[in-house]
């Protein structure tokens, strides 16, 4: 009968220590999937050298070979918590000090190797008949102590990382977490019966609650594949996403889609998949640009939520050993990318002050107008605008003043224009207008519009008022007119200086010295 309990738990010890190696075996066959497969390695390996010591120090009838089996067990345990908490902090991606987590038990493994020379780990040491067990008996040191305060911390602290993520991982990941969380806690807790002097014939309970552990840890492995996360960790990317993503075969039958897909075309939870996708992705959007040409990129505009977005759309083959088998249809939102670019452009041709067109900006409209006249033998006209005495606003008043009149004379100018027109401020207080589709008399009719608004209104300059006017000249391109774009603003120019020649606040065109409006 005694020979049998011993038996017993020497052979439960023995089975928890090979459930540790086929575990070990299990995590080491997953190493190229998954990072964390190591570390289950060198812990279930520590482990099992605790279990199997375990199970040898119970077979033993004298103090020096029970003594040799802890220390094999020692070899194992002193690793275990510096490897939970490294194996916890590598999976929730959270950075480490390997040297400070195994500073302790190194003393410890050391201390409890060499207690014989100088008793800091054991003060004393017994063995005790426990029928039917011979047991170890001892008083802890202050090196066994500390080991003991590392090794709940460290268990306790590794748990506790795992649980600190629960509300926030997905159900895959809830598992996992809880699942190794809850492995720690049985042998901690034999280990505490132990300490206690509760534990039957005060043999060490915590190997064979291990095996609980072990088995907990497989579920997670196993059951709910721990390592085996490339699959799930690719479907959960899809489906988190924040880019839609759409999957169809050659025929493009609707294969799969993400999240984003569903939010953003609404008409892809109708649609059954293996039927025909092209109702949603090419009719309303043109997309099948995208299929013919899987390099080209195209960009789009969609209503969400009331809301312009632009979005960047790119047909992707999908392939398996050089052989496309579908397509994955991308939408990528560029909208904050698409509104910086508008931004910038705008603000490339925009004048800071005024906010009308700047001179880069109106060069490049009036060539392009040059050369569409051209194109089609329409005219359009060109007017140069300064303001009278404009220097003597800044002299009295001070910039600031100078730069509201500005703003104010640009306000009203600019009422008097069509919405095809373009204002620019060409220099310091010099504009040119261009006006598309526009013969000399009608040019002549709005600049003369112009000329009266600015000097019949009166503006505000930082609290003065102030009276401006301004002199205006015109040039006119029209099928008889040979003169390139730029020689019609230096026509423009000339004809506006001529009107200053003439007395200022009046409007001249260009070769036309009858057509100059008088000062009112």
């Amino acid at each position: 009968m005694i020979v049998s309990a011993v038996l017993l738990v020497r052979l439960v010890f023995l089975m928890s220590a090979l459930m540790l190696l086929l575990l070990s075996a299990v995590a080491w066959s997953r190493r190229g999937r998954a990072p964390e497969a190591a570390l289950v390695t060198l812990m279930s390996i520590c482990a099992a050298i605790y279990c199997f010591g375990a199970s040898e120090e119970v077979a033993q009838v004298s103090l020096d070979s029970a003594l040799f089996w802890m220390h094999v067990q020692y070899l194992g345990i002193s690793w275990l918590p510096a490897l939970w908490v490294l194996l916890a902090r590598k999976h929730q991606g959270r950075s480490f000090r390997i040297w400070l987590l195994l500073a302790i038990p190194l003393i410890a493994f050391v201390g409890q190797l060499t207690n014989s020379l100088h008793g800091l780990f054991y003060s004393s040491v017994s063995f005790q008949p426990r029928p039917p067990f011979w047991v170890v008996v001892v008083d802890r040191g202050p090196i066994s102590w500390l080991f003991l305060a590392y090794l709940y911390g460290a268990c306790f602290y590794g748990a506790w990382i795992y649980i600190s993520k629960f509300n926030t991982s997905r159900h895959l990941f809830r598992a996992q977490s809880f699942l190794f969380a809850f492995s720690s806690l049985p042998p901690l807790a034999g280990y505490f019966i132990y300490l206690c002097g509760w534990s039957p014939w005060n043999l060490d309970p915590a190997p064979f609650l291990l095996a609980m552990s072990v088995l907990m840890a497989f579920l997670a492995v196993i059951e709910f594949e721990f390592f085996d996360l490339v699959p799930k960790a690719r479907s959960l990317v899809f489906n988190n996403m924040r880019d839609a993503v759409v999957v169809t075969d050659l025929q493009f039958r609707l294969i799969e889609f993400n999240s984003a897909a569903r939010a953003l075309l609404p008409r892809l939870g109708s649609i059954k998949r293996g039927t025909d996708a092209t109702a949603v992705l090419c009719e309303p959007y043109g997309l099948e640009q995208v299929f013919s040409d899987p390099s080209h990129k195209l960009e789009i505009q969609m209503r969400v939520e009331g809301e312009i977005y632009h979005f960047e759309v790119q047909a992707l083959p999908l392939s398996v050993n050089e052989r496309q088998f579908g397509w994955a249809v991308l939408l990528s939102d560029v909208t904050d990318r698409t509104r910086l670019l508008q931004e910038l452009r705008r603000d490339a041709q925009t004048d800071e002050l005024t906010g009308v067109a700047n001179r880069r900006c109106f060069v490049g409209t009036i060539e392009t107008e040059y050369q569409r006249a051209i194109r089609h033998e329409t005219h359009f006209s060109v007017i140069i605008l300064d303001l009278d005495h404009f220097k003597d606003i800044n002299d009295r008043y001070g910039h600031v003043a100078g730069d509201r009149a500005l703003s104010g004379v640009v306000a009203r100018i600019v009422s008097c224009l069509r919405k095809i027109d373009l204002i620019s401020r060409y220099g310091g207080d010099e504009f040119a207008i261009l006006l598309p589709e526009t013969g000399a008399y009608s040019a002549f009719e709005v600049a003369e519009r112009i000329r009266e608004a600015v000097s019949v209104t009166p503006v505000e300059a930082d609290g003065n008022i102030v009276h401006l006017t301004a002199s205006l000249g015109i040039s006119t391109h029209d099928p008889e007119h040979s003169a390139n774009w730029v020689q019609l603003l230096d026509e423009a120019d000339q004809a506006m200086y001529r009107a200053k020649a003439e007395g200022q606040n009046r409007v001249a065109r260009f070769g036309r010295s009858d057509q100059s409006s008088p000062a009112s």
